[in-house]
C-alpha cells in the first residue's frame, strides 16, 4: 500500500477562472462557494466549486443508512486523468497542508447547479488544450446512488484516454478516516467492485462504462491511500482536520475525437448485499440544463425541496419530515414547524405538510413534541418548550390552507390540546403555567428556547423563567385553539380563551419595558432581562398579539435600529456588553456567541410580517420589504449555492456562517417573498 506523490503542487493564493459570476473572485472565492444537491431520503453530494473538499462532509455520494439519518459517507470525491495525444491533464483539486494538487481548478470554465426535484445535477465544465470536458453529477431521486457522467471532445482524430480514480472515505459522515495497514476488503468482477466497510459495515458498489458498452471500460486494481488530505473548513472550526482516503484503483477507457464515460457508486445497507447494482436509467447525457432564467420564488421553491425528505419507519409506509440544515442537521421539531408553512404550505405539499404533522405528533410524549430525533437508533429528544407551541403555529396553517377539517378533529386537534393540557398541568422540565396564565420553564442548566447554545455545563444564553416569545406563542396557540374548537367542544374553547384572557393582561404588566419602550427578553421571580433581543419580534408577528398598535410599532422600531441587518436580525443589540460580531473559532468559542449578535436568516419572516402587519399590508409596505429582502435573494449565489445559510456574522460585511442551506433560512425567506408580492390592479 502506497501515499501518493504530490507532483507539480503549487502553494498559496493561485489565479481561477473567470467569466462565470459563479467562478470569479480567484481561488478563494471558488472555495468559498459551495453546491449540494440531495436525494430525498437525507442523502446528499455536496462539494466545493472548485472540487476541493473543505469540510468532513463534502463528498460524492453520501446516504442514510435509516432514512434521514444514519448517514454514510462512501465515496469523497474522485480523480480525473485526460490524455490528448499523450499529453495527461488532471481536473481535480485537493488541498494538503495549504499545496493544492492537482491544479484541475485552473481548466475549469464554466459551472452550474440545480436541485430540481426530478433528477439533481452538478455540472463542470474544462478547457485542456483544445478538448472540451463537461461532467455532471447526477443523484438518483429515492435511491442511495451517484451518477457521474463525462462528456470528452475534441477535433476530429485527436487521441483520446481518461482514467478515474475514487477516494473513498467509508465513514459516518460526521466521522473522519485514518490510514490503517492494508485495505477495505474488495471484490472485484470485471469493472464491477465492491468495497466494504470492514466485516460488519455497508458496501459500496462501483462500476463504470457506458450503457450496452462495458466491456470499453477496464478496471484496473490499485489499492492504496492517499494520505492528509486537508478540511479547511475543519480547520477553522477548530476541529480535526485532515484526513486520509482509500483508492482501489482505476477505470479507465480511451477513444478517437470524443469519448463518453459514466461512473456509478451505490451505497449497500443490505444485511447480504443485495444491492448489486442493476441497469436503471438516469437523465439522457443532455440534462435539461437550458431555458429561460428561473425567477426568485421558483429559485427559492427549489431551495425548499431539499429539506422535504422521507422517514424510515420500522412498520408501515415511510413517511415525509423535514431536515433542519445541511450538511449536518437531522429533523428537529422546532425548526420543522417554523419551516413547515414556507416549504409545504406556500408550495402547495400539503399531502406531506400532514404527514411531517403526523410524524411528530405520533411521537408526542407527557404533551411535548419532540425536539429531535436522535441521529442513530430511534431515541427521541424532548427538551424543548417551542417545539410544541411551533406544532400548534403549523398545524393550524396546514388546516387553514387544505380545509382538512377531518385531520384537525381526529389528529391534529387533539395532539395541539394535549400540549395545552399539559402546558396548564406542568410537565417535563418545568414547563409549566402559572397563575397569571404566563409559561414559565426551566432552570439555570436548561436549554428549552431556539436560543440553547450549551457547551458541556455552560449555559450561554441562560432563560429560565419566561421567555417573551414562549409567551407570545402561548397566547397565539390558546387563541388559534379556543378559535378552531368552539365549533364542536364550547367549553373548552372558552376556558382556552380565558387562560388567554389572563395571560394578555400579564403579559402586558410584566414583559413591557417603558423606559426602552420594548419587552423584555426574559422576566423571572422580579427581575426582567433588558437585552434587546429579536424573540419579541414574535408578539408582533404572530396572528394573535397581546400588543396594542403603539407599542407594536415601538418594538418594530427598536428591532429596526438595534437589530436589523440585509440577511436577518442579530441577536443581541451591539451595545450590550455580551454582544460579538463574529462567529468563530473552536465549538466552545462558536457556541458562546452563537446568540449573542450572530444574525439569523429565518428572523427576515418574523420580521417582514411583523412590519406588514403595523402598516396593514399596504402596497407600500410590501414593496419596501421587498427590497429589504433582495440582499438575501442575491446570497443564493454566495456560500451554499442556491440556498440560505443558517447564521451570518453580526458584523459587516455578514459573512455567512454556520449550515451553508438551513431549512427554516429558506422558508421564512420564501414566505417573507411571498407575503410582500404586490398584485398589478
Amino acid at each position: 500500500m502506497g501515499t501518493a506523490v504530490l507532483d507539480n503542487a503549487t502553494t498559496g493564493t493561485m489565479d481561477a477562472p473567470s467569466g462565470s459570476p459563479l467562478l470569479s473572485g480567484g481561488l478563494e472565492g471558488l472555495l468559498r462557494r459551495e453546491w449540494l444537491i440531495t436525494n430525498g431520503r437525507g442523502g446528499y453530494a455536496s462539494g466545493t466549486v472548485a472540487g476541493v473538499p473543505t469540510r468532513r462532509y463534502h463528498g460524492l455520494l453520501v446516504a442514510a443508512a435509516r432514512p434521514p439519518l444514519e448517514r454514510w459517507l462512501f465515496l469523497s470525491g474522485v480523480l480525473e486523468r485526460v490524455g490528448v495525444n499523450g499529453r495527461f491533464s488532471e481536473a481535480a483539486t485537493f488541498e494538503f497542508d495549504k499545496t493544492f494538487h492537482p491544479q484541475g481548478y485552473r481548466l475549469l470554465t464554466d459551472f452550474a447547479v440545480s436541485n430540481n426535484a426530478e433528477m439533481p445535477w452538478v455540472r463542470f465544465t474544462y478547457a485542456i488544450e483544445d478538448v472540451r470536458m463537461t461532467k455532471r453529477v447526477l443523484l438518483a431521486r429515492d435511491r442511495d446512488e451517484v451518477c457521474i457522467r463525462y462528456r470528452i471532445e475534441g477535433p476530429p482524430g485527436t487521441v483520446l484516454s481518461f482514467g478515474l480514480l475514487p477516494f473513498l472515505a467509508m465513514r459516518d459522515f460526521h466521522a473522519l478516516t485514518r490510514f490503517f495497514e492494508g485495505s477495505y476488503p474488495l471484490t472485484q468482477v470485471d469493472n464491477l467492485v465492491a468495497v466494504d466497510a470492514f466485516k460488519t459495515g455497508p458496501r459500496v458498489w462501483l462500476t463504470a462504462g457506458l450503457p450496452g458498452e462495458q466491456a470499453n471500460v477496464l478496471f484496473e486494481s490499485q489499492p492504496h491511500w492517499w494520505r492528509q488530505f486537508e478540511h479547511r473548513q475543519e480547520a477553522a472550526r477548530g476541529l480535526d482536520h485532515t484526513e486520509d482516503l482509500f483508492v482501489p484503483g482505476w477505470f479507465k477507457t480511451t477513444g478517437t475525437g470524443s469519448v463518453e464515460f459514466e461512473f456509478r457508486a451505490v451505497a449497500d445497507f443490505t444485511p447480504d448485499f443485495s444491492g448489486r447494482p442493476e441497469p436503471r436509467p438516469f437523465a439522457s447525457a443532455d440534462v435539461a440544463e437550458g431555458g429561460k432564467a428561473a425567477t426568485e420564488e421558483e429559485r427559492l421553491r427549489e431551495a425548499a425541496g431539499a429539506f422535504v425528505v422521507s422517514r424510515k419507519r420500522a412498520e408501515g409506509p415511510s413517511l415525509t419530515t423535514i431536515l433542519a440544515g445541511y450538511p449536518w442537521f437531522g429533523d428537529w421539531g422546532r425548526d420543522t414547524f417554523i419551516a413547515l408553512p414556507g416549504l409545504l404550505i406556500e408550495t402547495g405539499r400539503l399531502a406531506e405538510a400532514r404527514q411531517v404533522l403526523e410524524v411528530f405528533a405520533s411521537a408526542q410524549q407527557d404533551g411535548l413534541i419532540p425536539n429531535r430525533f436522535s441521529d442513530y437508533g430511534d431515541g427521541r429528544d424532548y427538551n424543548s418548550v417551542d417545539a410544541s407551541l411551533w406544532f400548534i403555529h403549523a398545524a393550524d396553517a396546514y388546516t387553514a390552507a387544505s380545509g382538512d377539517d377531518g385531520c384537525w378533529r381526529d389528529k391534529l386537534g387533539p395532539a395541539c390540546e394535549r400540549v395545552v393540557e399539559a402546558f396548564l398541568a406542568g410537565t417535563r422540565f418545568n414547563i409549566h403555567v402559572d397563575g397569571d396564565g404566563l409559561v414559565a420553564c426551566g432552570d439555570a442548566s436548561t436549554q428549552l428556547t431556539w436560543m440553547d447554545a450549551k457547551c458541556g455545563d455552560t449555559v450561554f444564553t441562560p432563560r429560565q423563567g419566561k421567555p417573551v416569545e414562549i409567551n407570545a406563542l402561548w397566547y397565539n396557540a390558546l387563541r388559534l385553539l379556543s378559535r378552531r374548537v368552539s365549533a364542536y367542544e364550547p367549553g373548552r374553547a372558552s376556558r382556552y380563551a380565558d387562560v388567554a384572557g389572563r395571560a394578555e393582561q400579564a403579559f402586558r404588566r410584566v414583559f413591557w419595558n417603558e423606559k426602552c419602550r420594548c419587552l423584555y427578553d426574559v422576566v423571572r421571580d422580579g427581575w426582567a432581562d433588558p437585552a434587546v433581543r429579536p424573540n419579541q419580534i414574535l408578539a408582533v408577528s404572530l396572528s394573535y398579539s397581546m400588543l396594542d398598535r403603539e407599542r407594536q410599532q415601538a418594538v418594530l422600531s427598536i428591532v429596526e435600529r438595534q437589530l436589523l441587518t440585509p440577511y436577518g436580525l442579530r441577536s443581541l443589540c451591539p451595545r450590550h456588553p455580551a454582544y460579538a460580531g463574529r462567529y468563530q473559532g473552536n465549538p466552545y468559542q462558536r457556541d458562546s456567541v452563537y446568540h449573542q449578535g450572530t444574525v439569523w436568516a429565518w428572523l427576515m419572516g418574523p420580521y417582514v410580517e411583523a412590519y406588514l402587519r403595523v402598516h396593514d399590508f399596504s402596497p407600500e409596505a410590501k414593496r419596501k420589504m421587498r427590497q429589504l429582502l433582495q440582499p438575501l435573494i442575491n446570497h443564493l449565489d454566495d456560500a451554499g449555492i442556491g440556498s440560505v445559510s443558517e447564521i451570518f456574522d453580526g458584523d459587516p460585511p455578514h459573512t455567512p456562517r454556520g449550515c451553508i442551506a438551513q431549512a427554516w433560512s429558506v422558508s421564512e425567506l420564501l414566505r417573507a417573498w411571498r407575503m410582500t408580492e404586490v398584485v398589478a390592479g
